[in-house]
């Protein structure tokens, strides 16, 4: 075992590897009995339960305590193929692979993906390349070149790949917060999110999830170079991508606080490095380093209103039943909802014994803030999205006779949420919800 794999509590002196434990068991019962109960009282313990008995991670293999969020996920893509299938039916001229792949925002990705990002700051169409992020168009340009597919077809693969990537990474942090338990149920909240249908489009919400729970997860063990890698390609996803450097940088300097190490230093130089290379990219191309935040005025409902847009929705609902009509500020409210109940639950298992770490605080609250900040109400829910720890606070709470009646609805708004996206893709400019 490395230094890299330390848990937050252990120290130099107490790391013994698994070899020297079964030799001084051979040589003597008693201190391998002093060993062991010293080992298990400074090893994490799992979160404790309402009946004082503890959810230990111990038991199964890793890879067949994987085998129920895996196949959590894949049920989900099941039940979104499904409902694709219906908006074949209600549309029949609906290309699945390419609207999946290529519709809405997965358009400009194909555009980057193929033609890279212009010279200049400029109107195209309805909006400007500038304001996505590079690291998933590069990955589905990767797969065109490699496999020789068309980009609708590697778009809808890095998605599921992405999906499945992100499901494992979030069942491994949430595992280090609340155990495998909840962990478990967190991904079957995750994937059946009524926003999680764009796990199966050309969206980087897959591929910035993963890298956001890789990171939190590497924290956890003191994997610093994993959790600055992992920083640094969320920050070239999407742009709100960076909150994760700021949890990088405060863990390390708290860390460094109490001890010197190189390795710390070095993930708190190596995390903005991504970062600052698609600044200085943007700044020659375009003559500013935040061209990604001033193309959005290129966009109808690209200015910002201060995190109100799910606020007015849920005001505009309370104006009376005919509000109700609107999609758009029915999503956001159900947005603004889930926030309050998951922060609300946060807070508790926090009084309620549930050590959480400070970097989950500081995420959790700025993907909150990234989620109420789209000035379009449609997009709320789906920003939202990220705030996983939050999902991890419903599954600690909810009971485990409770789940399929909370999962049930959930995957169904997925798919007519799914429904009304792909037949709208057939009318983009008059469609009122979008992804």
């Amino acid at each position: 075992m490395t230094s890299e794999s330390r848990l937050f509590s252990r120290t130099d002196s107490e790391e013994r590897t698994d070899d020297q434990v079964m030799l001084e068991s051979i040589i003597s019962p008693r201190i391998a009995f002093r060993s062991v109960a010293h080992s298990a009282m400074r090893s994490y313990p799992g979160p404790t339960t309402r009946a004082g008995m503890t959810d230990s991670d111990a038991g199964p293999s890793l890879g067949r305590q994987l085998i129920r969020p895996v196949a959590y996920f894949v049920a989900s893509r099941v039940t979104v193929f499904l409902a694709a299938l219906g908006a074949t039916w209600i549309a029949p001229q609906l290309r699945l692979i390419r609207v999946l792949g290529t519709s809405w925002d997965g358009a400009w990705y194909e555009k980057i993906a193929q033609h890279g990002y212009p010279h200049g700051l400029y109107q195209e169409g309805l909006g400007s390349r500038w304001a996505f992020f590079p690291a998933f168009p590069a990955a589905e340009r990767a797969v065109v070149e490699i496999t020789r597919v068309s980009y609708a077809d590697a778009a809808v693969a890095l998605a599921f790949v992405f999906g499945l990537a992100a499901a494992v990474a979030i069942w491994l942090a949430v595992r280090e917060v609340f155990g495998r338990t909840v962990a478990d149920r967190t991904v079957l909240l995750f994937v059946f999110f009524p926003a999680s249908y764009v796990l199966s489009m050309g969206y980087t919400e897959g591929l910035f999830l993963a890298a956001a729970g890789l990171c939190l997860f590497a924290l956890a063990r003191r994997y610093w170079m994993t959790a600055a890698l992992s920083a640094g390609l969320a920050s070239l996803t999407r742009n709100f991508g960076v909150i994760l450097m700021v949890c990088v940088a405060v863990a390390g300097l708290a860390a460094l606080r109490k001890r010197w190490e190189g390795r710390i230093l070095g993930a708190l130089v190596l995390t903005p490095l991504p970062f600052a290379g698609w600044l200085l990219y943007s700044w020659r191309m375009t003559g500013t380093p935040v061209a990604f935040i001033t193309a959005e005025k290129f966009w109808p409902d690209g200015r910002f209103i201060g995190f109100l847009s799910p606020v007015a929705s849920a005001a505009h609902l309370l104006t009376g039943l005919h509000a109700f009509h609107d999609g758009q500020a029915v999503l956001a409210t159900a947005a603004l909802v889930f926030i309050y109940i998951g922060s609300a639950l946060l807070l508790r298992a926090k009084l309620e014994g549930v050590s959480i770490p400070t970097p989950w605080w500081i995420f959790t609250a700025l993907a909150v803030l990234g989620a109420m900040s789209p000035a379009s109400p449609t997009s709320v829910l789906r920003y939202s999205l990220a705030a996983f720890p939050l999902l991890a606070a419903l599954a600690w709470k909810i009971r485990p006779s409770w789940e399929g009646l909370v999962v049930a609805p959930m995957a169904m708004a997925q798919g007519v949420l799914l429904v009304v996206v792909l037949v709208g893709s057939l009318h983009p400019n008059s469609s009122i919800i979008w992804p």
